[in-house]
């Protein structure tokens, strides 16, 4: 059972058809982990995000418009449909059974998921986000989380894009107004929350 704690690690989209991605893939997959295991040894609560696709008439016009600039036919697509190799966890990448998994559609982790809830029962206040892309979903949860009133804490070599320009874009505009942080500091954070 954890221990209380204002801190949760928020682990983003470590998917096999999104994290592999990243153009730092191999410096965040060992970070995250590096993450989830003080998360674990501190008894700090970990969540991991599970983008998971609609089947097309489902589909956010957003969704489909970013896939056919990517080239794919939204139509055709069955891209990170629920069940789907893509949709799994990368290896190295498995949540404990007191761990939630949370499915999402959206690159809000706020938006029609149940997070915000989970978060004001276990009185959480600052969540520290991991995983991949930042130009993508670890920036728009950390807005939405901070426009909830959420202290968003992103740890700036555990976080990667698809293209270094924008992931290094991310990170500048969020400087500005979060905490950004390495994994060292984040590490010893988490181990700080619960003494």
């Amino acid at each position: 059972m954890p221990q209380d704690t204002d801190t949760c690690l928020i682990v983003w989209d470590m998917q096999r058809g999104i994290a592999p991605n990243a153009f730092n893939y191999s410096q965040v997959l060992q970070n995250v982990r590096s993450l989830i295991d003080a998360a674990r040894s501190a008894r700090v609560p970990v969540i991991f995000s599970q983008h998971t696709g609609l089947p097309y008439p489902f589909m956010s016009e957003y969704f489909k418009e970013s896939m056919r600039r990517r080239g794919i036919d939204p139509v055709k697509a069955a891209f990170m449909r629920e069940g789907s190799p893509e949709w799994a966890f990368v290896e190295g990448i498995t949540p404990a059974p007191d761990e939630l998994v949370i499915k999402k559609y959206t690159p809000s982790f706020f938006v029609g998921t149940y997070l915000e809830q989970i978060l004001r029962n276990r009185g959480v206040s600052k969540i520290v986000l991991c995983g991949v892309a930042t130009e993508a979903g670890i920036v728009g949860t950390a807005w939405h989380g901070a426009a909830l009133g959420f202290i968003p804490i992103i740890v700036e070599d555990a976080v990667g894009g698809r293209s270094q320009e924008t992931h290094e874009a991310a990170l500048k505009v969020m400087r500005n107004i979060y905490t950004v942080i390495k994994t060292s500091e984040a590490v010893n954070m988490l181990v700080d929350t619960t003494r």
